[in-house]
């Protein structure tokens, strides 16, 4: 009678398995799909104005990556802004238009000779772990967006995802998909501006009665970076974000 159970209850339990959908390790990079399967492209606007779009697809068909791919839609899109060599060329293609079946063949064959990135893209993907990241950390990555420089002798603050100096902040492994994460977060904050406003004030006063020089465009470069980082709404948007999303992460967020 006992074997019985035991059989049923072993039986019942792979049963319930083969229902529940498997999350995508590290083994499974094999298994992917291409990478430009993983990205949708469309034209956009008309006429002379008209150009291509291209980012992360949550509409595969592979519900695993799909789920994973609208949860962090700007942290893929971060990846592949700042890593893909589809991404740096992929205007130059349109020209092209509205041939958008030869377009969709030189992007195929864009993506596949860029086995860096699907390297990187895959590591993401499939979870693959990286290296933690502090909170500390975190924060002063997530302040490096938010940009002061200067442009012919006027100071420009902005969060931008290509001018900023995020990338040069670390060489290590990891970097990437921290940069991206802190970059989601970024987005998706309901008072970005409210935000940069408390650290900019004193500044954009200072600012607006004399031009300041280059000298003093980086000195204040730096408090920037330092208030934004120290500035606690900030610190709760890391953390609220990682605990919605750390299911896809391939990281711990120490905090």
């Amino acid at each position: 009678m006992f074997p019985f159970i035991w059989q049923l209850v072993f039986l019942l339990v792979i049963g319930i398995g083969l229902l529940v959908p498997r999350a995508i390790n590290a083994q499974d990079s094999g298994t992917l799909p291409r990478t430009t399967d993983l990205f949708s492209m469309r034209v956009v606007g008309t006429g002379a104005d008209r150009y291509i779009n291209l980012e992360p697809d949550s509409a595969t068909g592979y519900a695993v990556l799909d789920t994973q791919c609208a949860a962090l839609y700007w942290h893929h899109m971060y990846l592949f802004e700042n890593y893909a060599q589809t991404a740096v060329s992929v205007w130059k293609l349109e020209p092209l238009l509205p041939d958008t079946a030869v377009i969709q063949a030189r992007l195929n064959s864009s993506f596949t000779a860029d086995t860096a990135f699907t390297k990187l893209y895959n590591t993401a993907l499939t979870k693959e772990p990286v290296a933690d990241l502090r909170i500390d950390s975190a924060l002063k990555i997530a302040a490096h967006f938010y940009y002061l420089h200067s442009d012919k002798g006027e100071p420009i603050l902005h969060v931008c995802v290509g001018i900023n100096k995020v990338m040069s902040l670390s060489t290590f492994p990891s970097h990437p998909y921290h940069a991206a994460f802190c970059y989601q977060v970024i987005w998706q904050l309901d008072d970005s501006d409210d935000l940069l406003k408390k650290v900019r004030s004193p500044y954009s006063k200072e600012f607006k009665k004399d031009r300041p020089t280059e000298e003093r465009i980086k000195e204040v470069e730096q408090l920037i970076y330092a208030g934004m980082a120290d500035l606690p709404e900030l610190r709760q948007a890391l953390i609220a974000s990682y605990e919605r999303n750390k299911a896809h992460l391939n990281f711990r967020l120490l905090y």
